[in-house]
């Protein structure tokens, strides 16, 4: 008994693997008693108030229906804030976590054109060479990126760029944006790997010269790192607010200028996260530790996380630990370049914990609002969430 209750709770907080799911599923189905126990726990779980009703029922139907699709992950959302809780275990489908920044309002210079950014197309790869070359790839695309003299510095295959080191006296740098609603894999001439989320740019050199002390990226936006080791030359990630020294290992830093916090988190390896403003304040992460910047308090912070809610972009998925609703509609806005205006004062509040393969905005708006009672309206890429008060 007791191990089936520790299954349940593992459920309850999307935790638990396939394998033991559906050991799961079929000792709910072996007798009613089970089934009832089940039902019993997840109102245990979540109904912390006599406020609202938790809807069981509902989740275990939810519980048998993804089990029976062979779905690869079940949704377990639920609510955090102690004011309100409510039961909901909801299955999705796939879907592409994206991010949105502000636009580049500077004119883009080509050789030999001039291209205003009105012009200039959204939805493509775009590469910015130091002589202000700049190429526009599409993401399907399989062909060489050259510089104006016509050598090639980079080969686009499918769905990544390997860069051609050049080893030259003059260090010349690239600069790589990805659009929103885009993921894309980047080989630099070290060999180290980079995978750059939507609405996010790197900057690096072309070549890392052997005479240099570090190798030195720049970076706005998100990225995974997996970095090939070189002793005499440490890698640094730098975002303007936090330095990330490494050797060799991996780590993803999350960098929006739109964000409160600049996070970074260690996969594998050891990295150093410095305080850009504050040489005195230095972090040291071992794997499944987070360094946390605020910008508002100019101070590094770390703690413990699981680190797959951190990098699930990477594999398009949307994984939500504790965050505010207001927070969740932030990571909307950017992912599908929308605006949504809520002015239900207690959804803004609630927390949740859970998993989204989500196609579109209006289908996480409606698992949102089967959980949580409340209406929008959608024009365009405008949304409004009503209250409900």
């Amino acid at each position: 008994m007791n191990n089936y209750l520790t299954i349940i709770k593992k459920y309850l907080e999307g935790e638990l693997s396939d394998s033991e799911k559906e050991k799961l599923r079929q000792w709910i189905l072996k007798n009613p008693e089970n089934e009832m126990l089940f039902k019993k726990e997840i109102k245990n779980w979540h109904l912390e108030t006599e406020e609202l009703q938790a809807d069981s029922e509902k989740a275990y139907k939810s519980f048998l229906n993804t089990i029976d699709r062979n779905e690869p992950k079940v949704i377990s959302l639920k609510p955090l804030l102690k004011l309100i809780s409510y039961a909901a275990v909801l299955a999705g489908v796939l879907f592409g976590v994206y991010y949105y920044t502000k636009p580049d309002i500077s004119v883009i210079r080509t050789s030999p054109n001039i291209v205003e950014i009105d012009t200039a197309p959204e939805d493509k790869i775009k590469i910015s060479q130091e002589d202000g070359t700049i190429t526009y790839i599409d993401f399907d695309d399989k062909k060489d990126v050259v510089d104006a003299s016509g050598i090639i510095i980079g080969k686009k295959s499918q769905d990544q760029l390997i860069i051609k080191g050049l080893d030259k006296t003059k260090t010349e740098f690239l600069e790589i944006s990805i659009p929103k609603g885009k993921i894309f894999q980047l080989s630099l001439s070290d060999g180290t790997k980079v995978w750059l989320n939507a609405a996010s740019t790197l900057r690096f050199p072309q070549h890392f010269g052997s005479s240099e002390s570090n190798r030195i990226v720049y970076l706005e936006g998100e990225a995974f790192f997996d970095v090939t080791t070189n002793k005499k030359q440490p890698f640094i990630v730098k975002t303007g607010d936090v330095d990330v020294q490494v050797l060799g290992t991996q780590f993803n830093v999350s960098s929006y200028a739109e964000d409160a916090a600049v996070k970074t988190t260690l996969v594998e390896g050891l990295v150093a996260v410095n305080n850009s403003n504050d040489p005195t304040d230095m972090l040291k992460l071992s794997p499944t530790y987070q360094a946390v910047y605020t910008k508002d308090q100019n101070r590094l912070n770390k703690k413990k996380v699981n680190t797959t809610f951190y990098t699930s972009w990477m594999y398009r998925k949307m994984m939500i630990q504790n965050e505010s609703f207001a927070e969740v509609l932030k990571r909307l806005e950017r992912a599908y370049d929308v605006e949504i205006i809520s002015s239900n004062k207690k959804l803004n509040k609630t927390r949740f914990t859970g998993e989204f393969d989500i196609e579109n905005v209006r289908q996480i708006l409606n698992v949102f609002s089967e959980t949580i009672d409340f209406t929008y309206e959608m024009n365009q890429n405008r949304i409004l969430i009503h209250s409900n008060d």
